[in-house]
């Protein structure tokens, strides 16, 4: 290859590694403690960067020392930034090893920033005859575009790239060649940099002056002739526009001594680089960096690696797929096996595409794969819930293919025919071992739990072919892992066992009337308009209250709000959230009224005008139950969310009024009372708490008797409402400034009544302490039933991360188990219901509560089964208590 069509990358170091640092929200940590957010952000970029652009060299430029070179210009350039977070401070030594590692030559000059070597590079490479692309997140280095130099500008987080070159800088910036960029910011400023600009000059001005004159110094020769204020301010300001101009002039002429015909790529040592990232914890990671090198840099790697190193995997080669008879027999041989089969489904019937007729069961039985289509497809997958074994990463979607999440479908197979022991839901399996994992997408499981990669997938083996593959390979696997986690049991017993009872409920939905929902809709749209003109009448102008800026305006500049201890958004105003309004409410009438506003528009919008569309063939919702969702082990809701409609608030129980029943049924819900408490006595072993709950008495009246030494005849109601409050703190494992906060009481005063809680109760004290002392040392809490949830923050320097991550473990060992409690209730109550001939269905179930629906003629029955499930799925040292209501809609039953 000729040098003259060498392509050359070059990276702008410090503005991608900020970029991935806030675009990574998990924190990330290697085995040492050290964070690497940053650092996986900016390689998962640099893979895609080199697999997207193949270029033949890369250089990556970072800044060093202060920018002398602007600063003499300009002394408050950059002046304003806070300073960096301690935790991407720490990954800038690492990131410079690491790109030594992978042999990409780092340049740095002292009293230079990167954005000037990048601008040198990209004129000596050009010169030299070769195509450059810059990658940087910086919008100023638009300037360098020509035919032979392209930016790779980053938008979101870091992956998400857009090329920009000379013709789609000028359709950006309306008119503005990349030569004209510096005139542009010269007039219009740089609030990120503190660059001036002319004040009064935004982006849309400062161009249509800069295409009007041609350039900034023929704007400034006819200052004379612009009217207005803008003509002021510019006659004003001339010094700081050509002082811009120049600040954000990007200079080609750093003393850097590079040679670009040196930057060539790969070049690395396989060995080391697998070495220098499996270090870091970034597995799959490792894998793909290597194979940037080619198939015989995997083998090098793999051949010099020791054993106990997490060695790049080779990619499998996968047959031929078997169709028609031949997939037909194997599947035969596969079921008569009693062996597993990985299954996915491709269907583009879904996509509502117009012919979207293509509908493909892709089955991996043991070294075969299967292509079935059409109805052929359907018959197998049938026979494989009813009879096979079934392995996918998401097995309860699989089977809504032949048992449709909408009761009007006829259904090929039932749930209650589908066999717990036989079904193997792989991202159940991987959240069991880790429930905050970022993704529980096959890709993700199979590049973090396999030692060989799967192939790109191809028009004979497309996506869903390799997922059928990828979910078999893993099921081994995480096996093995759940057997040495000691999750296995959960994974048996109560994931598996649950997940047919979920397909169960999503299948029937809940019915609702569409005509209440209207009607509602119709209500509340009024009584927020009534509202709206209340809130601009008391604020003197009409404004859009849905506008944080527009809000933030009317309460602190029109209304003169206090802003003492609020921050400012990126944009300049003070910030509108909830906890900002919140503590602002008690004071201020306006600010309850917009939180009213806020709540009631959510309600109307997420609710009463989105529930109608959503409506099945059936006529009933279908909500999805997830497993794999929160960190806690508690089931989540989603499409729609019905876990979040607000329980104490009369909006609330509007909504709930339009989920309905049948003619001749009833809604029952069953729902466990106090029972974090009840675990907490129960685990703390605590005498005193123990017996408040044995002896059936009011159980805060007591606490409160006993924090506030007073007998439980002369508790008052507020005395019992803070001591509730007090109850429930503990739990979850608040401190004094947190129950100081939702008392609106002094931190002094909420102390001391941790403290007379704690001399109340010494157990529980003991138990906390214990279980955060027991976290710390295995780095993980756990519940009665063996849920794990791994406590990431203790590996961060953070106190406050510290602090949170203790707060989680005490507080996992109850809200985890309690999660495990309902699962089991749920299991078990869906098994006597069928085992009783009843018709009575569970429906729902969010938080401590079980939700059915039920014949008028079996009310009793079913609530005396459904309690005594609830209250008897385990023996603890105090008695489980469940509560039944019911009543012709969801709202009455509660």
């Amino acid at each position: 290859m000729s040098d003259a069509t060498r392509t050359i990358a070059v990276i702008d170091g410090n503005s991608l590694m900020h970029r991935a640092f806030h675009a990574i929200r998990q924190p990330m940590n290697a085995p040492d403690g050290r964070s690497t957010g940053a650092l996986f952000g900016f390689f998962n970029m640099f893979i895609k960067m080199v697999d997207t652009f193949h270029p033949d060299g890369v250089i990556c430029a970072f800044d060093k020392g202060k920018p002398r070179v602007r600063m003499e210009m300009l002394p408050q350039y950059k002046a304003q930034r806070p300073p960096m977070d301690p935790a991407l401070r720490e990954q800038f030594p690492m990131v410079k090893e690491l790109l030594h590692a992978l042999d990409v030559p780092v340049a740095e000059l002292e009293g230079w920033e990167g954005d000037d070597i990048l601008g040198t590079l990209a004129r000596r490479g050009e010169a030299a005859g070769f195509d450059m692309y810059l990658f940087t997140g910086d919008r100023d280095m638009y300037q360098l575009t020509t035919d032979h130099v392209k930016i790779v500008s980053t938008k979101k987080g870091v992956t998400d790239v857009v090329i920009m070159d000379p013709t789609t800088v000028e359709d950006l910036y309306h008119g503005i060649t990349p030569e004209l960029v510096p005139d542009f910011y010269g007039l219009k400023g740089d609030t990120s940099d503190n660059i001036p600009g002319v004040p009064g000059i935004g982006p849309k001005k400062a161009a249509a002056l800069i295409v009007q004159y041609g350039s900034l110094d023929e704007v400034i020769a006819h200052a004379d002739e612009i009217k207005g204020k803008m003509g002021e301010n510019l006659r004003a300001h001339i010094d700081d526009a050509l002082v811009s101009r120049k600040v954000a002039t990007i200079r080609t002429d750093a003393p850097i001594e590079l040679d670009l015909s040196d930057a060539r790529f790969p070049t690395f040592d396989p060995v080391e680089v697998t070495r220098a990232f499996s270090a870091l914890g970034f597995t799959g990671m490792t894998s793909r960096l290597v194979r940037l090198a080619g198939e015989d840099a995997v083998a090098a790697a793999r051949a010099a690696m020791p054993q106990e190193v997490a060695v790049p995997a080779a990619t499998v080669e996968l047959p031929a797929p078997l169709t028609g008879d031949e997939a037909a027999a194997a599947l035969d041989a596969a079921v008569g096996a009693g062996a597993w089969v990985g299954c996915a489904v491709d269907d583009d019937r879904t996509e509502g595409a117009l012919f979207g007729l293509s509908h493909t069961l892709w089955c991996a039985a043991g070294e075969k794969i299967l292509r079935l289509e059409g109805d052929a497809a359907d018959a197998a997958l049938a026979r494989l819930f009813r009879e096979g074994r079934v392995v996918a990463g998401d097995v309860k979607a699989l089977f809504h293919v032949v048992c449709p999440a909408d009761s009007s479908v006829p259904a090929a197979v039932e749930a209650r025919e589908v066999d717990p022991e036989r079904i193997f839901d792989v991202a159940v399996a991987a959240y069991l071992l880790d429930s905050e994992r970022a993704s529980f997408a096959l890709p993700e499981l199979g590049e973090a739990y396999l030692t060989e990669t799967l192939p790109a997938p191809t028009d004979e083996l497309p996506v869903a072919a390799l997922d059928a593959v990828c979910s078999l390979r893993l099921m081994d696997v995480l096996r093995e892992r759940l057997e040495k986690d000691g999750s296995a049991g959960l994974f048996s017993d109560m994931e598996m066992p649950l997940l047919p009872v979920l397909a169960e409920m999503e299948r029937l939905g809940l019915g609702v009337d569409t005509s209440v929902l209207a009607a509602q809709s119709a209500e509340l749209g009024a009584e927020i308009d009534a509202m709206v003109e209340k809130i601009h009448a008391a604020a003197g102008e009409d404004f859009n209250l849905d506008s944080p800026q527009q809000l933030s305006h009317v309460l602190f500049d029109v209304l003169g709000l206090p802003t003492y201890g609020l921050k400012r958004t990126k944009r300049g105003f003070y910030s509108t959230n909830a906890k900002v309004l919140g503590d602002l409410a008690a004071h201020h009438e306006i600010v309850a009224q917009v939180l009213e506003y806020r709540e009631r528009s959510k309600i109307k919008s997420t609710y009463l005008d989105a529930l109608p569309a959503l409506v099945a063939g059936d006529g009933r919702i279908h909500t999805t139950l997830n497993q794999t969702v929160t960190a806690t082990g508690r089931l989540s809701s989603s499409d729609p969310n019905l876990q979040n409609i607000p329980t104490r608030s009369e909006l609330g129980h509007r909504v709930r009024q339009a989920f309905t029943v049948p003619e001749g049924s009833v809604f029952l819900a069953c729902d466990y009372s106090q029972i974090e408490l009840r675990l907490l006595a129960h685990l703390s072993g605590d005498e005193h708490l123990i017996a408040a709950f044995c002896e059936g008495a009011d159980f805060h009246a007591a606490t409160a008797a006993r924090v506030f030494g007073v007998p439980v005849e002369e508790v008052t109601p507020q005395l019992r409402s803070r001591a509730k409050a007090v109850n429930f703190g503990i739990v979850y494992g608040q401190q004094a400034f947190g129950l100081a906060s939702s008392l609106k009481i002094g931190r002094a005063e909420a102390q001391e009544m941790i403290d007379r809680y704690f001399e109340a109760y010494p157990g529980v004290r003991a138990f906390l302490d214990d279980a955060v002392r027991r976290a710390h040392e295995c780095g993980y809490a756990v519940t009665l039933f063996g849920r794990k949830r791994h406590i990431k923050e203790f590996a961060q320097k953070n106190r406050q991360l510290v602090a949170f991550g203790e707060r989680t473990a005490m507080n996992h060992p109850m809200q985890g188990t309690a999660a495990d409690i309902i699962k089991l209730a749920m299991v078990r109550v869906a098994e006597r219901l069928h085992e009783e001939g009843l018709a009575a269905k569970l429906v729902l179930q969010i938080h401590d509560e079980l939700d059915l629906e039920v014949p008028e003629a079996e009310v009793e029955a079913v609530s005396a089964l459904v309690r005594e499930t609830m209250e008897g799925v385990v023996t603890l040292r105090v008695p489980l208590l469940a509560e039944v209501s019911y009543g012709a809609n969801w709202a009455e039953a509660k």
